[in-house]
């Protein structure tokens, strides 16, 4: 079977990669100041990223595949702007709650809302318990989940809280009080359990997809580095050890991707059980190769790549959070062996 993308995903794609580059990061001394982060906001905004998902807005049907295009990018470059939580999340939650005002309001860069998650990272907070603002920099709004009448919810509410300390250094969490949900606002319509189960189905698509970008771009620096760097007057990437590394680094990169691009068409094509399959595999095999891959550039690039400021350094952090969002690959290997076990025609 051969898997490709259509013309117009492949202009989008080329598209985010040139903006990547100019929103793209080389270590944490080029961190971008809040002032800069926000015009790099408004450069995603205006690329249409928080209208991908709904058709009222963007004029086509909802799309996971363009959605992890753009996210592959940005995360190649290491870009530090807050695109899964408040360009993707937050707009899939208004979506699916039919939240059209809200939704207006993101997609024309005026309102900057991102998820709650709760404190282990696993999934979507729920009103009445602590928990984490993700991805939080530059937002003004916190969406949060609560039961109302025994249906699910959506509660808009304004962001406060201390900044939290994050391994990732591209990322913003801020801690949030147990009853965020009373300063807020219900916004939109009950979400369904099977709209909801999409909703987490993109979540765990997302961060695979962010995980795949920086893998390549993990695995890009590592070549070029090998192809420079000499030692005993010969390149580094004419040893076999080093090739055989990089190698095994590809073939990891283009297993995830793979996985990737099936759990991006399936949420919006497949039943929702089988869109969750396909999402936790993603998942599953991308936290596992993440962390192999992105180790293995640290050990073509040395010593230097263990330093604060070295850009692996970032990748390394970013790349150890991701695994854990959503649920690293332990957590999801059993879930789909269970998934699998009570369905026969998903074994």
């Amino acid at each position: 079977m051969e898997i490709c993308l259509t013309d117009e995903q492949q202009l989008l794609q080329d598209t985010a990669g040139r903006l990547a580059k100019t929103l793209g990061v080389e270590g944490p001394e080029q961190l971008p100041s809040a002032e800069a982060l926000a015009a790099q906001w408004h450069d995603v905004v205006e690329l249409g990223v928080p209208t991908l998902r709904s058709p009222s807005h963007c004029g086509l049907e909802a799309s996971g595949v363009e959605t992890v295009i753009v996210i592959e990018q940005l995360a190649r470059t290491l870009s530090v702007v807050p695109v899964i939580g408040q360009a993707v999340l937050a707009a899939e939650l208004l979506e699916a709650a039919d939240a059209e005002r809200e939704l207006d309001l993101v997609a024309g860069g005026s309102l900057r809302v991102t998820p709650v998650l709760n404190t282990a990272l696993t999934e979507f907070g729920t009103a009445g318990e602590a928990a984490l603002a993700f991805d939080a920099a530059g937002a003004t709004h916190a969406l949060i989940q609560i039961r109302l009448d025994g249906q699910r919810r959506l509660v808009c509410a304004p962001l406060g809280g201390a900044k939290s300390d994050a391994l990732d250094l591209t990322r913003e969490f801020r801690s949030v009080a147990a009853d965020l949900a009373d300063t807020g606002t219900v916004i939109g319509k009950p979400i369904s359990d099977e709209r909801w189960q999409r909703v987490t189905s993109l979540a765990l698509t997302a961060i695979a997809a962010d995980l795949v970008g920086v893998m390549q771009g993990a695995l890009d620096d590592a070549v070029h580095y090998a192809g420079e760097r000499t030692q005993f007057g010969v390149k580094i990437g004419s040893f076999q050890a080093i090739g055989h590394l990089l190698a095994d680094a590809l073939v990891q990169i283009e297993g995830a991707r793979s996985c990737l691009w099936h759990a991006a068409w399936a949420i919006d094509h497949l039943p929702v059980d089988e869109a969750r399959l396909a999402a936790m595999t993603a998942k599953a095999y991308a936290s596992a190769a993440g962390r192999e891959v992105v180790e293995t550039s640290v050990q073509v690039f040395g010593g230097i790549a263990i330093t604060w400021e070295h850009v692996s350094h970032l990748r390394l952090r970013r790349a150890l959070l991701d695994r854990r969002l959503f649920g690293d690959e332990t957590v999801h290997y059993e879930a789909i062996g269970a998934m699998r076990l009570a369905n026969r025609e998903l074994a």
